[in-house]
């Protein structure tokens, strides 16, 4: 199930964020641990939310429950809030600006990445830059290989 919001823990504070938006809002400990508690009760989402969901974003969540609604992430002991994976180490290098040689295509395996996926989100990894390797060859254009996950296949929902 998508949700509409997260609730995180961040760094020092608290953020309400809309997943896919690059904006978010800080919010207080309380409001924080207001919308976890709205959440584990299944309550309606408080008017600040509604509000500021509104305000940010332009959504419309009034008379939403927070469960469903809001992902409240839980603290996590390692402090962690962005990451980067170079999910492909191959390339063919093929760029004008590249002095590298070719190296095969390799990576993890899908256990293994759903693992890496889980451990991130377990650290409190909010913003995740997925880079790495050329697609040449497997349906994917040749920018993609330039400018990372730039390129977004339009017949594929956010």
């Amino acid at each position: 199930m998508a949700h509409a919001l997260i609730a995180s823990p961040f760094l020092d504070g608290h953020l309400l964020l809309k997943p896919g938006a690059r904006d978010g809002a800080r919010i207080s400990a309380e409001h924080y641990e207001g919308l976890r508690q709205a959440a584990t009760d299944g309550e309606s989402l408080p008017t600040w939310a509604v509000q500021t969901a509104a305000d940010m974003w332009g959504l419309d969540l009034d008379g939403q429950t927070a469960q469903g609604t809001v992902l409240v992430r839980e603290p996590s002991p390692y402090g962690c809030c962005r990451a980067s994976w170079e999910i492909d180490l191959g390339c063919n290098f093929g760029c004008k600006h590249c002095y590298l040689g070719e190296r095969p295509f390799s990576g993890l395996g899908w256990e293994d990445k759903v693992r890496l996926l889980d451990s991130m989100r377990a650290a409190g990894v909010l913003w995740l830059q997925i880079t790495g390797g050329c697609s040449r060859g497997r349906g994917v254009p040749r920018r993609s290989c330039r400018f990372g996950l730039g390129w977004r296949d339009p017949s594929v929902s956010p």
